[in-house]
């Protein structure tokens, strides 16, 4: 129950745009596009990454280990239980329709100790960009985001 686009936004500004996508150990796709360390619970693959975290709000080069996946999907699934499940980000639900208030709540919990976290979410949230990117996979607007699908005419190779 947050908002879609303030997501999207999330992943286009911890991955430039998908440019971006953190290495694993291997040199392969980590697949962590929300930029999720890897804690002392996780159990799953990591790979140690050079960051950019704010201290008192002085930016500092550290390096952190990050979570990495098998695919697009179990990231999506492991950021779904983050935010579902942790304690610490329970003011995060219920901003389906709040963008800012979903990009504010992130920061306030501390999902990122850049002090700019939200701004940057709702600058690329609100970019003609993303207003490209989100023109581009809607098709109805009574429909939820999809992907248009062929007619039956044009699936038969009909005129």
């Amino acid at each position: 129950n947050v908002s879609p686009v303030g997501v999207l936004a999330q992943t286009a500004l911890e991955t430039g745009w998908g440019k971006h996508v953190m290495p694993d150990g291997d040199g392969q796709n980590s697949f962590n596009l929300f930029g999720i360390k890897a804690s002392r619970g996780w159990d799953g693959d990591a790979v140690n990454k050079p960051t950019l975290e704010f201290e008192g709000g002085v930016a500092t080069r550290q390096t952190e280990r990050f979570r990495s996946y098998d695919d697009v999907a179990a990231t999506f699934n492991d950021y779904e239980k983050l935010l579902a499940n942790n304690p610490r980000y329970e003011t995060v639900a219920n901003h389906r329709a709040d963008l800012k208030g979903f990009a504010e709540a992130l920061q306030a919990s501390g999902y990122a100790t850049d002090p700019q976290y939200a701004e940057k979410i709702t600058r690329v949230a609100e970019s003609p960009m993303m207003k490209k990117v989100l023109s581009g996979l809607k098709s109805d607007d009574s429909l939820p985001i999809t992907k248009r699908l062929p007619t039956d005419r044009q699936q038969s190779g009909g005129r």
